[in-house]
């Protein structure tokens, strides 16, 4: 099974080498950087491999200016072929258009689950995600699926989470004055993590992941 490297410093120590090609769920409150990381990884992946990013109703123009904070730039990366944004509506075949990308030999994001419950019954997403793990049956590729935890009722999270092959989970708390942001592998189908709360911040380069001496 091949690793692929985040580019984001000690968390690919964390996860012995970096992520595995599964269905990743990233879930967070609203602000808590499972976008963030998301558009991160997905920017490094595009360097190595073909990615489709789907979007429900985040135009493109204002993804590229949130990762334009940060420095990352993925006109070069559309112009190769190597990024694609692509529209999903409430008349989208769903299935047919997600897994036609992912035939193509291309990773895929879904910017949002959360967004598509608003337009499809939870009975569409399961069967996607099903279909997308048959698709990704031989380990190959990344996929990431962003949820913003409470747009959805508490059952039809838990379904999502079942049907995902991993999950991270994104949680902020506040100290006073001071943000605390974690992140937690909650589960990876057939890859042993430790399950432990990495402690991270957000840069004008992204995530940093704070010292293994900090991690608890």
């Amino acid at each position: 099974m091949k690793l692929a490297k985040t580019g984001i410093a000690g968390l690919d120590e964390f996860l012995t080498g970096g992520l595995p090609p599964k269905i990743l769920l990233l879930t967070g409150m609203p602000g808590s950087g499972n976008e963030v990381f998301a558009r991160q990884i997905a920017n490094n992946l595009a360097k190595q491999t073909p990615i489709t990013y789907f979007t429900v109703n985040t135009t493109p123009d204002t993804i590229k200016e949130d990762m334009s904070a940060y420095n990352w730039d993925i006109e070069p990366l559309e112009k190769n072929g190597n990024w694609t944004f692509k529209t999903l509506s409430k008349n989208s075949q769903l299935i047919e258009t997600v897994i036609g990308e992912m035939k193509q030999n291309r990773s895929v994001v879904l910017d949002s689950v959360s967004e598509l419950l608003l337009l499809h019954k939870i009975d569409k997403l399961i069967d996607l995600l099903t279909a997308m793990s048959r698709q990704n049956k031989n380990g190959e590729y990344y996929h990431l699926l962003l949820m913003t935890e409470g747009m959805q009722e508490h059952m039809a999270e838990t379904v999502i989470e079942h049907f995902a092959e991993g999950i991270i989970a994104f949680s902020t708390e506040w100290s006073a004055d001071i943000i605390h942001r974690n992140m937690l592998v909650k589960k990876m189908r057939g890859v042993f993590i430790q399950q432990r709360r990495i402690p991270y911040t957000i840069g004008k380069k992204g995530f940093v992941i704070e010292t293994a001496t900090r991690i608890t």
